[in-house]
């Protein structure tokens, strides 16, 4: 019994000696800081308030701060540059005071307390800007503007995409920003980068527009329109003239100038057209004339080529073409006649029909009579039809005729004999010539019907050299015509 109460009593004994320790323990940091406490990261422990203070303030006066840069640099700011400075704020002994002494063990075994101060420096946020503006990183001359990501087009007419210049250009407001943030908690370190400092490009390379571009762009870059003119003649559009035309919408598709595409078609038809200009002939005499080509020849149709020239070019593929014509021959060369035709020298009264080069027919004619003003027209034409047993009707008669070739408003190739009999060619034509036609023995006509095709040039012309449409070789086209034939 006494064994155990003196067991008993030695316990109690013990734990008071322990409470009584613990308590002093306690009791010795009523007016310091726990072990292991931190104050804006400052080691404080075992410091009073007033201590606390003072190893507060003279970190404050080697405080600085180091801005990171983009691609590694660091530059630094110091407390003396922007008037860095402890100010007591009562904060430290608030601190303090909120410590509960019978805590001193748990909060060592947690690994002690650590307590951030917004208010207990402070600083002129004048020079804080002056310091920052004068750092290396807002040098105009040591800093990079970003740039945006660019097609560029190459020495082969291609397009790639000149990819982003990041730079490292700040924001101003921005770093100012962040650095008050971190001056007023006492960081000393801010990395630009990760804090999003930097002006940034607006188009990046993997931007989907300008991709889109690039496709539309690089696609027309490649693609010709080849002009089949006529023979072995072509025009090449190629493709520097195509982009030139083109321009991209807001939502990259292709717009095409009309105006320009209209301005090539006129090209094209001021080039070879040839309705309307004089071409040489030679005759089978061995004479050469000019003669207009009035209605045999090649003439573009402006309006519908230009409209279609504008949906092959919407389309964005590399074509041939033929142009739409409103008249076209059967070849292109000198005089666009070929080697088949129908020849008339009003001069002499005599028709040639030549088939692929060789002579089919050569005959006595009469034409338009010149007394009574009824010459017949000189120029190129072809002939529009052919037909049989007709009844050519005027003003004043109404003839029938076997064959009949009609080659320009009403005029044409046809037989004669049923008034004329065997009387052909001579001066007939200048006093009793016809009403326009071509007055052609029967059995001429008859062959020349039977070979010659719809289509066929006729040439027409006044080997003397006082027709209106032609002049003989070493001559020129009168003024009057606001044309001169160089031979």
């Amino acid at each position: 019994m006494k064994k155990a109460i003196i067991v008993a009593v030695t316990a109690v004994a013990v734990m008071i000696v322990l409470a009584g320790t613990y308590l002093g323990i306690g009791i010795s940091y009523m007016n310091r800081f726990f072990e292991d406490t931190t104050i804006n990261g400052i080691d404080v422990s075992g410091m009073t308030a007033q201590e606390a203070e003072t190893a507060i303030a003279d970190t404050v006066e080697n405080y600085e701060i180091t801005l990171k840069g983009r691609d590694g640099s660091r530059e630094t700011i110091g407390a003396e540059q922007i008037g860095y400075r402890f100010v007591s704020n009562g904060e430290v002994q608030t601190f303090l005071d909120s410590q509960n002494i019978l805590q001193w063990l748990p909060n060592r075994l947690s690994g002690g307390t650590q307590y951030t101060m917004t208010a207990s420096t402070t600083y002129d946020e004048t020079l804080l800007r002056q310091a920052m503006l004068g750092l290396d990183c807002f040098d105009e001359n040591l800093v990079t503007a970003p740039a945006d990501a660019v097609l560029t087009k190459l020495e082969d007419g291609t397009y790639q995409i000149t990819p982003e210049v990041m730079g490292n250009t700040l924001q101003e407001e921005k770093v100012y920003e962040v650095l008050q943030e971190a001056v007023q908690t006492g960081a000393r370190e801010v990395d630009l980068e990760a804090e999003d400092c930097y002006q940034k490009p607006s188009v990046y390379s993997d931007d989907e527009g300008l991709n889109q571009q690039m496709t539309v762009l690089n696609r027309y870059a490649a693609m010709t329109v080849t002009y089949t003119m006529g023979g072995d003649v072509t025009e090449i559009l190629d493709s520097a003239t195509i982009s030139s035309w083109m321009t991209l919408d807001e939502n990259n598709e292709p717009v095409f100038d009309r105006d320009a595409i209209q301005a090539y078609v006129a090209g094209l038809a001021q080039k070879y057209d040839t309705i309307g200009t004089w071409e040489p002939f030679t005759t089978s005499l061995g004479q050469t004339v000019y003669v207009e080509a009035r209605t045999y020849g090649w003439q573009l149709n402006q309006g519908q080529e230009a409209e279609e020239l504008y949906q092959v070019l919407m389309a964005g593929e590399s074509t041939e073409r033929w142009p739409v014509y409103y008249e076209s021959a059967g070849t292109r060369g000198v005089n666009d006649i070929g080697d088949t035709y129908v020849e008339i020298d009003y001069t002499n009264q005599r028709m040639w029909y030549y088939k692929d080069g060789e002579l089919v027919v050569d005959t006595p004619v009469v034409t338009g009579c010149v007394a009574n003003g009824t010459e017949s027209p000189e120029g190129i034409f072809c002939v529009v039809s052919k037909s049989e047993n007709e009844i050519l009707k005027g003003e004043g008669y109404s003839t029938p005729v076997n064959y009949w070739m009609p080659f320009y408003e009403g005029v044409g190739i046809h037989d004669a004999d049923s008034w004329r009999g065997s009387s052909y060619g001579g001066t007939i034509y200048l006093y009793s010539g016809s009403h326009g036609c071509i007055n052609t023995p029967t059995a001429n006509a008859a062959i020349i019907y039977q070979e010659m095709e719809i289509g066929t040039p006729v040439i027409c012309y006044k080997s003397d050299g006082s027709g209106t449409y032609s002049s003989l070789d070493g001559g020129t086209v009168s003024d009057s015509q606001d044309v001169v034939i160089v031979q």
